[in-house]
């Protein structure tokens, strides 16, 4: 079957979600800029630094409620209420001044608009069939990438002229994607009021060995991402590469990932799910072993390479293999219950990564390409216990 004629069996909600997602995340334009924001408004650079962390930490908070609220409200209503509180949360902070008022609003905004994620992944398993849901994750990911690619570097010249309405066009996308969501979207499956909670979610993913390995293979698998923009700039620094140069490396996952990865989630579309999800993990980790022999350019662009190669393999895979793991009234539980994985990932890498990488950088690479392997031995190796795959 050609590509083509998959993306025409997508369901017309999805591509409303689609279009809906990309202005959503092409107006992201404070994130990039919130620690500059608090740092012009007088404050240090470790307060800013506290209140950016804030703003991650309130996915924590939103991995329970946003779970919770996509299988109780239903998944449009909760992308709608996500993202509408997010926006007024988003103007609320360009008043802002003293870090501490910063912080605790950026809590609040993080654990609002991330709320709204487990319901948008829990429609797609709603709405695509699963045969065709690993071209519908690529598809999703090509428009999260290109808004990413695009989305900063009109923020950037915004920035220039004004702060504050970085502030409203972040606002504006928001509220747009929570009109559309209420309006246009499915709600989606429901689950009553007696089964919604996260106790009965608990026993059955603890009872759930495929998705518990899944969620250490997430945890392993995020920490290996977040050193992508961590140690991976500081060493391109530190080996005295210009460094606009490592803008440019970077921007080559995004350029890759648009390019490639729904003409290849197309082609690799009858191929295992979990083999290729775990070659992805091992590509990913392996990636950063180029370190240990050169520093050079071309040993940053060859990493890139290989990294986005597995990164691609790997992520829309894995949602749908996450997908395959769910039970049909517990999804948005399920996907917030992962995102904690996430979490819990990118949270250690950030605190512990950098002080590996100032004690030994070989120790890291190689920790990294471990990870990668644990990550992939851990999908390979463990039998579901309750759904078919995918």
């Amino acid at each position: 079957m050609s590509l083509f004629s998959q993306l025409q069996l997508l369901p017309r909600p999805f591509w409303v979600l689609v279009g809906a997602t990309f202005v959503n995340r092409f107006g992201v334009f404070v994130v990039p800029f919130l620690a500059l924001f608090i740092t012009r408004n007088g404050n240090t650079a470790t307060q800013a630094g506290y209140a950016v962390a804030a703003y991650s930490l309130g996915g924590f908070i939103a991995a329970g409620i946003g779970g919770w609220m996509a299988d109780r409200l239903g998944r449009n209503v909760t992308m709608a209420v996500s993202a509408l509180a997010g926006a007024v949360c988003m103007i609320a902070m360009s008043q802002a001044v003293d870090w501490r008022a910063l912080a605790a609003l950026a809590f609040i905004t993080g654990a609002i608009n991330e709320a709204g994620s487990p319901a948008s992944a829990a429609l797609v398993q709603d709405i695509v069939p699963p045969e065709h849901r690993v071209i519908a994750y690529a598809v999703q990911r090509f428009a999260v990438n290109l808004a990413w690619s695009l989305g900063p570097a009109t923020a950037g010249f915004l920035a220039e002229y004004s702060f504050f309405w970085l502030f409203v066009v972040d606002a504006a996308s928001s509220a747009f994607f929570g009109i559309v969501a209420w309006l246009f979207l499915p709600r989606g499956r429901r689950t009553a009021r007696e089964h919604a909670g996260w106790g009965h979610a608990w026993q059955s993913i603890r009872a759930n060995h495929a998705f518990l390995a899944l969620f250490g293979a997430c945890v392993c698998t995020a920490w290996i991402f977040r050193q992508t923009n961590t140690t991976f700039p500081l060493h391109f620094e530190r080996n005295g590469l210009p460094l606009h140069w490592c803008g440019l490396v970077l921007a080559l996952n995004g350029v890759m990932i648009c390019l490639f990865e729904v003409p290849l989630a197309a082609g690799l579309r009858l191929w295992p799910v979990k083999q290729v999800l775990a070659l992805g993990y091992i590509l990913m980790g392996a990636s950063f072993l180029t370190f240990l022999i050169s520093g050079s350019l071309t040993a940053f662009v060859l990493m890139m390479v290989v990294f986005t190669m597995g990164e691609m393999s790997a992520f829309s895979r894995q949602q749908a293999y996450s997908a395959s793991l769910s039970p049909d009234d517990m999804r948005g539980r399920y996907v917030g219950f992962l995102s904690l994985a996430w979490c819990a990932g990118n949270t250690a890498s950030s605190a512990l990564g950098m002080p590996l990488y100032d004690h030994h950088p070989t120790v890291l690479w190689v920790m990294n390409a471990v990870l990668g392997i644990v990550a992939a031995l851990l999908i390979l190796y463990t039998r579901k216990t309750q759904l078919h795959e995918s």
